[in-house]
């Protein structure tokens, strides 16, 4: 394996994005860009990233504005600057023009996971060249508090764009994500079955879910939620685009499972001939990370994105 790591400059005109590309030892068949999701970093996708680079796969990954390694160098923890919904989606075309212009002509597949599938379904309608093909895992969709109660009027009166947003919109954002889960329930436990992940999760130091917010990156964050899931998004994604869905039947963010659904039959809907849906029954958020599931869901991932690279092979 070979390693680049570099910067980037942000489309927000304050930060560097810090960035990584994976070579695998062999040729490669294609490239796959790892797309994070809210309070994570990319370097908690380190064992599915070793898994693609065994099956020749580049991988491209980076840590978004104020998050991670990014936001650990800048310090500015839960603050994408202005326009958030905007910033992320080019920071991320800007990777994948990187990536390409180091492997020129090989085809591109993105994986998106959580707020990454949100930012991964609006650079598949932009890409240029389009991409090979769009994983979306973990996907938000059917969400309860954003499609019932966020006051999005409300959001955008906010006096100040970069105080610290209110409770009450947190509140409303991730509204009974652990309902199911018992009256012992943490904080975080929707994001795995498995109570280690879930452990793992909150003690990552660069693992920053539930730290405050700033009142524009949520405003962003739930632009970009409207933009993916608005019809006119599947009017503009390509319709030859090959796509796989990726979910837990226990996960609040993909509505239970029912989100996945929703996205694969208006593609379907649309026109798009090559969907595949798979809700994983018993499991939560993190599915690439559940440990009975992480191999099957990998194999799949990778089993796609061949397919998506080499459609004739």
């Amino acid at each position: 394996m070979a390693l680049h790591e570099f910067t980037l400059p942000s489309a927000n005109g304050r930060d560097a994005i810090r960035a990584w590309v994976y070579d695998p030892v062999v040729t490669p068949r294609g490239i796959v860009q790892i797309v994070h999701g809210l309070g994570e970093h990319s370097r908690r996708y380190l064992r599915l990233i070793t898994v693609l680079l065994d099956a020749g796969f580049v991988v491209a990954a980076d840590d978004h504005a104020g998050h991670g390694a990014t936001a650990a160098a800048e310090d500015t923890w839960g603050d994408a600057g202005a326009e958030a919904d905007r910033v992320v989606v080019e920071d991320e075309l800007a990777l994948l023009a990187h990536v390409r212009s180091l492997h020129p002509g090989l085809p591109a597949v993105v994986y998106g996971h959580s707020w990454g599938s949100m930012i991964s379904r609006v650079v598949a309608a932009r890409a240029e060249p389009p991409l090979a093909g769009l994983v979306l895992g973990g996907i938000a969709a059917d969400m309860h508090g954003m499609e019932q109660l966020v006051d999005r009027a409300a959001l955008a009166a906010e006096p100040d764009p970069e105080a610290e947003v209110p409770g009450h919109h947190m509140a409303a954002v991730f509204d009974g994500f652990v309902d199911r889960f018992g009256p012992d329930a943490g904080p975080t436990d929707w994001v795995a079955a498995d109570p280690d992940v879930v452990a793992d999760h909150a003690r990552d130091p660069l693992n920053r879910f539930g730290a405050p917010l700033s009142v524009r990156f949520l405003q962003g964050f739930v632009a970009l939620y409207d933009q993916a899931n608005d019809a006119d998004w599947y009017a503009q994604v390509p319709g030859d685009l090959p796509v796989l869905i990726l979910a837990g039947d226990q996960d609040p963010v993909a509505g239970y499972g029912s989100g996945a659904y929703t996205v694969g039959n208006r593609l379907i809907a649309r026109g798009h001939e090559d969907v595949r849906v798979r809700v994983y029954p018993g499991f939560r958020h993190e599915v690439h990370n559940e440990p009975p599931i992480r191999d099957e869901v990998a194999a799949e991932i990778i089993g796609f994105a061949g397919r998506a690279c080499s459609p004739d092979a």
